[in-house]
């Protein structure tokens, strides 16, 4: 489950991506007549269509690895083409030397035909041996960008013929294929030269992006970074400049690593080497998170979790940070007993059905050793939208991350009546996903509940041990995490 980041996204070459004209060029006007007067070859036809025996169809001439066509090497470059009929697929040669980072971007560019889904492409990058590479329906993370439609980013480690794949990903999304005219597209490949390899960085000296300094963080953007781990233990580490206060960072990495020998561990450290975040399988199992960044100098430290290295060991780190103020409410201490509960602030919505809940988010701390924090939780008191058996009740759900996203802790909760029973509990799971979370207890409209948060008598107060919890309030029993219920911060 990913977590939830709501983040405008820009990219810029090196720190950011270029943005995709999103309006056809006159390369895709037609060229002849198309069917009305016959043909002898391709370029007798429109540019979405080859000749068939004499006339002029919907179609293309690169639908398989051997048909593919080549993509020059050096300059970045940039091909366009069409889905030219439902399903269709395209294929692109690019014959590298080996040992380079490449990042290719795709779009389409025209709106799609009413009654056609949106426009929506796949990409896929194989080895020369035929393996996957990575591919992306969106970015490389998951998420999406406003940029572009889908783009990967890769280390090619041996030299030889590498293949692109383009396709209509609707039909893996469950929606009808389609394609012709309309569906144009066009696809950036270029060298990424933003990257870590070689680079003998230690804490104390860390690797500066030339004579830009340090990776300096810009609101709601994602910033790429490659890392090459040559050998086995490798560690490389990244200065980073961040420039205001009270933010999340994000930092992800690529889902599909199906090209990669590496377990990509990604960690955050203040520079006088306080760890803040950490964690493994970073991109595949998503990101690592700090909730509360302020302004200053980080280090970024880049491993294999399992200690590995060699010339496949290869990853990328996506780094995003919301707007300034932008982070959860914090708790507010004291609240170390029940009289001195910090109240969530909940916000009122329906569901499909139009039956009214209310969430609320807070963001807590291990202050001292073995700090444990209270939490009230308000009933609503409106029974409006409730079922006819269900008149006198409501339900609480409690759902918790702190571990999943880098935090050294899981903390217990339990949810107390007022007056002192507990109605509910559970215990905080290192590995687990979420980390905790507590279903339907049945609340009294126009009561409260306390939670208390236990993180356990090995806490000793760092800014490591972090937890956040959203709790919902609903008019009906909620549907299980499992089943796409609800989802957990």
């Amino acid at each position: 489950m990913r977590p939830m980041f709501i983040v405008l996204i820009s990219l810029a070459s090196c720190t950011k991506d270029v943005t995709v004209d999103s309006e056809p060029e006159d390369e895709f006007s037609s060229n002849a007549d198309g069917d009305d007067e016959g043909c002898e070859e391709d370029s007798d036809c429109s540019d979405w269509q080859i000749c068939e025996d004499y006339d002029c169809e919907d179609g293309d001439r690169n639908n398989a690895f051997e048909e593919a066509q080549t993509i020059r090497q050096g300059e970045e470059e940039r091909v366009s083409d069409f889905i030219n009929v439902a399903n269709d697929v395209d294929y692109w040669r690019y014959t590298s030397g080996g040992g380079e980072f490449i990042r290719a971007a795709i779009d389409p560019h025209d709106v799609a035909p009413e009654g056609s889904p949106q426009a929506d492409l796949f990409l896929t990058l194989y080895a020369p041996d035929g393996s996957v590479v990575t591919s992306a329906d969106d970015y490389p993370n998951g998420g999406s960008v406003s940029n572009y439609d889908s783009v990967v980013y890769a280390y090619l480690s041996m030299a030889g013929d590498y293949v692109f794949e383009v396709k209509d990903a609707n039909p893996m999304l469950g929606n009808d294929p389609w394609g012709g005219s309309s569906y144009s597209y066009s696809m950036e490949l270029g060298s990424w030269n933003q990257s870590t390899w070689g680079s003998d960085s230690t804490f104390e000296e860390p690797f500066l992006f030339g004579s830009d300094g340090p990776l300096t963080i810009q609101e709601s953007t994602w910033h790429s970074v490659g890392v090459l781990l040559e050998e086995e233990g490798d560690i490389d580490y990244v200065a980073i400049d961040f420039e205001w206060n009270n933010a999340g960072l994000i930092l992800d990495g690529i889902e599909d690593l199906s090209g990669s020998d590496a377990n990509p561990q990604v960690a955050l450290y203040t520079a006088d080497d306080i760890l803040l975040t950490r964690r493994d399988q970073v991109g595949p199992n998503g990101p690592a998170f700090f909730p509360a960044m302020t302004e200053g100098s980080y280090i970024m430290e880049i491993s294999d979790a399992d200690g590995g290295g060699g010339a496949n060991h290869w990853f990328m780190v996506f780094l995003n940070a919301g707007d300034a103020d932008s982070m959860v409410d914090e708790e507010t201490e004291p609240n170390d007993i029940e009289a001195q509960a910090d109240a969530f602030e909940m916000t009122e919505t329906v569901n499909g059905s139009d039956k009214p809940f209310w969430y609320g988010y807070i963001q807590g701390w291990v202050d001292t050793p073995g700090d444990t924090d209270w939490f009230s939780v308000g009933a609503t008191g409106d029974a409006s939208g409730l079922n006819d058996d269900d008149e006198e009740a409501q339900w609480l759900v409690v759902c918790m991350n702190s571990a999943r996203w880098g935090s050294t802790i899981a903390p217990n909760i339990s949810v107390v009546s007022m007056d002192g029973d507990v109605l509910a509990e559970a215990e905080g799971d290192i590995e687990g996903t979420p980390n905790l979370r507590i279903e339907n207890v049945e609340l009294t409209p126009g009561e409260s509940v306390y939670l208390h948060v236990d993180p356990g008598p090995d806490t000793i107060g760092l800014p490591n041990e972090w937890y956040r919890i959203k709790t919902y309030v609903a008019s009906f029993p909620v549907t299980s995490y499992e089943d796409g219920g609800y989802t957990c911060p």
